[in-house]
């Protein structure tokens, strides 16, 4: 969410102010009872206690997880079938920052322990001078806890300490570059643990392998040129939305991956119309370009702005979420335009019965510790892509970390096999 903190107004304001009020009215009406017992004001109180306890059930109020499965083990991929696990990572970090200062290791535990190819964040609220400057040391910093990753960055060129994102790339040894410029080398991804050669050797349980040598390199039985970008745009190339710092586009060989957030519609609504009538509209003309010119399936990912339905929200129902910025009707129509376009939630389409799986908490209301929250962080993917058989890409699952914390928004993830 943006740094105007709207995120009260996501929240269901009834079970902050009318539930406590309710419950206040409630104790009244027994203190009442048990003083003047029998008496007609208390008869009357306890014919409107019924209409009370409706009104606070107008809403649901969903906190319980239920338990969804796990629909694939990278390392029984590897040594049954070997294909490769191309792992995803999207963070809104709301302050990378502050992130960084709070939990040094945050990003390195998070690629080291889920074996990430990309990590994708979002609201880094940093500008390119932040990065040369000699207190902050970000560039160090980076250099030190990711050395496996190159790092771009899109910053808001309209307004200082705002948006911003960041898209860290695993290197790959070998002779390609994204625009022009090498990338990794056959040392350091000789750092990266426990791997085994493409000779059939059992892999780590990560299901990654050994990367050697720079001609016909192989990941298992996957082609290393299979998982090497091969250009990265932080632009849409639409000058009415490029000003903010708000996407990274990689392209590799199988598909588009492009690392987005979605501009927040504001406490008072007052960029709903931008949000809902230019840029959805333009944001998904994009990709369907990209689909058709590249002849391969794309992948948005990020801190999209909208609970979708009833499943992505504890509290559809509440009276303030149609005028509230991820929750209006505006916002879930576009949002359901650009399914309709062709286009797939990975999370729900694995998970279509979950509940109470969100990606984003109020801070100001303390709704994280009761799970208060909603689902505003996807990965959204073409159809091909979510269809087994239909190309060597394959989206085999996606799952949230809710207990990953340092943010207003927890890190969600996507696993897709690369076939050999």
């Amino acid at each position: 969410m943006e740094g105007y903190t709207p995120p009260s107004d996501n929240e269901d304001e009834d079970d902050g102010d009318t539930k406590p009020k309710a419950a206040t009215k409630k104790r009244k009406s027994k203190s009442s009872t048990s003083d003047d017992e029998g008496s007609t004001t208390t008869a009357a109180k306890k014919t409107k206690s019924p209409a009370k306890k409706k009104k606070a059930a107008d809403h649901q109020r969903w906190t319980e997880l239920t338990p969804l499965t796990r629909h694939w083990n990278p390392q029984q991929a590897m040594e049954t079938k070997g294909s490769y696990t191309f792992t995803i990572i999207s963070w809104n970090v709301a302050g990378l920052r502050a992130v960084i200062k709070k939990q040094p290791d945050a990003l390195k535990n998070l690629a080291e322990r889920y074996n990430a190819d990309v990590i994708c964040l979002q609201e880094t609220k940093l500008q390119e001078v932040h990065m040369d400057d000699e207190k902050l040391k970000l560039k160090e910093h980076f250099e030190e806890k990711l050395p496996e990753y190159d790092s771009h960055w899109s910053y808001s060129q309209e307004k200082k300490g705002y948006s911003g994102t960041a898209t860290f790339v695993r290197k790959r040894g070998g002779k390609s570059s994204v625009n022009g410029k090498p990338q990794g080398d056959k040392k350091k991804q000789a750092k990266l643990g426990a791997f085994f050669k493409p000779s059939g050797k059992k892999a780590a349980s990560s299901g990654k392998s050994e990367e050697e040598g720079y001609d016909g390199m192989a990941i298992g039985d996957v082609p290393i040129s299979l998982l090497q970008p091969i250009n990265v745009e932080t632009e849409l190339g639409m000058p009415a939305h490029d000003g903010e710092g708000r996407t990274i586009t990689v392209e590799y060989p199988l598909f588009y991956l492009t690392n987005v957030y979605v501009p927040n519609s504001g406490a008072k609504l007052e960029r709903l119309n931008y949000r809902t009538e230019q840029w959805d509209h333009d944001f998904l003309a994009k990709h369907q370009q990209l689909e058709k010119d590249g002849k391969k399936p794309v992948i948005w990912l990020g801190d999209l702005n909208v609970a979708y339905d009833e499943k992505d929200t504890w509290n559809e129902g509440a009276k303030h979420l149609p005028k509230s910025s991820a929750t209006t009707p505006e916002e879930r129509r576009g949002f359901e335009q650009q399914l309709s376009a062709g286009y797939i939630d990975a999370f729900r389409h694995l998970h279509p019965e979950g509940r109470g799986h969100y990606s984003y908490w109020s801070q100001r209301a303390g709704n994280r510790e009761p799970n208060k929250g909603l689902r505003l962080d996807y990965f959204i993917c073409s159809k091909e892509l979510m269809e087994d058989g239909k190309g060597k890409a394959c989206v085999r699952d996606s799952y949230i970390l809710p207990d990953e914390v340092g943010s207003d928004h927890c890190p969600v993830v996507l696993e897709i096999e690369i076939k050999k």
